[in-house]
């Protein structure tokens, strides 16, 4: 694996410094470089992600897997990168996190919406899915969806910094029936110890977490509708508002990818099919439509 340029020595960065004011007082004028051309010059990328299976999570081992993680992947090296290196973060401070340049990119699946819309860039839609509640065994307070939360007055676990918060409020449930929680583990125990009757997850995750715990359930059926149709969120990848080359070079070849039988294959291992591809573009998600 090629050294990467990480420690440079104190001399070196003074050269270096040097150089590159004598270049910029020569030229009058300099092109900063771009995210883009940085990372396929160094040829890795850096990316945020919270544990959330299926969509982007750590392996047993530490390494980054995940339907979000595999397809950035192979979107990379489509562009030259031939390394993703993962950095685990709390899902509310993801964004902050790559406004701050603690990593470049977003690699969680995030649902794309207008309110993020106006903080970070977004990169096309690469699969779309519905919620699901998570409930204790046999479902005691009779709670599938946001309706039935709001006419019973029952509480209900968000993980920090999600689109569910957001739904839940369009479907008329007060702040004092949320319970926030930092991560997708506490959203569970939250429900399991009684302090909300269920907690709201993307169906997926409601259905892996099911599947590892005895003591849970994905409350079934559920549906939240807005605007009168029934709510199918899409998520993608996350970039700084400077960063338009490197989401434009993104975009280019998620739309050589998605639907092929290939990108099918690769996702499949995760839990998506064909049902779950995308039906808006980014612009249209920051738009509201």
């Amino acid at each position: 694996m090629q050294q990467r340029p990480l420690n440079l020595s104190l001399s070196r960065r003074v050269v270096t410094a040097v150089l590159g004011a004598s270049a910029l007082l020569g030229s009058g004028l300099a092109a900063a470089e771009t995210t883009l051309e940085r990372i396929q010059k160094q040829g890795y990328i850096r990316v945020g992600f919270a544990n959330e299976a299926p969509y982007a999570f750590a392996t047993p081992d530490g390494k980054l897997n995940g339907e979000s993680p595999a397809v950035f992947r192979h979107i990379m090296k489509q562009l030259g990168v031939n390394e993703v290196d993962g950095v685990l973060t709390e899902w509310g401070a993801l964004i902050p996190g790559l406004k701050a340049s603690r990593f470049d990119a977003i690699v969680a699946s995030m649902y794309i919406t207008p309110k993020r819309c106006k903080q970070i860039l977004f990169a096309n839609p690469t699969y779309g899915i519905g919620e699901a509640f998570i409930v204790k065994k046999g479902n005691p307070d009779g709670i599938n969806t946001y309706d039935d939360a709001v006419k019973k007055n029952l509480k209900v676990a968000f993980v920090a910094g999600t689109a569910e918060i957001e739904h839940a409020r369009l479907a008329g449930m007060k702040r004092s029936q949320e319970v926030t929680v930092p991560n997708f583990a506490a959203s569970v125990a939250t429900v399991k110890a009684g302090r909300a009757s269920a907690a709201a997850f993307t169906s997926l995750t409601a259905q892996d977490l099911a599947g590892k715990d005895e003591a849970i359930e994905r409350a079934e059926p559920f549906t939240f509708t807005h605007n009168g149709k029934k709510y199918k969120g899409e998520g993608s990848f996350g970039f700084r508002m400077a960063d338009t080359s490197l989401r434009d070079a993104v975009n280019v070849e998620l739309a050589k990818f998605l639907g092929t039988p290939e990108h099918l294959k690769m996702v499949g291992e995760f839990g998506f099919d064909a049902s779950n591809q995308p039906e808006k573009t980014a612009e249209q998600h920051c738009a509201g439509e």
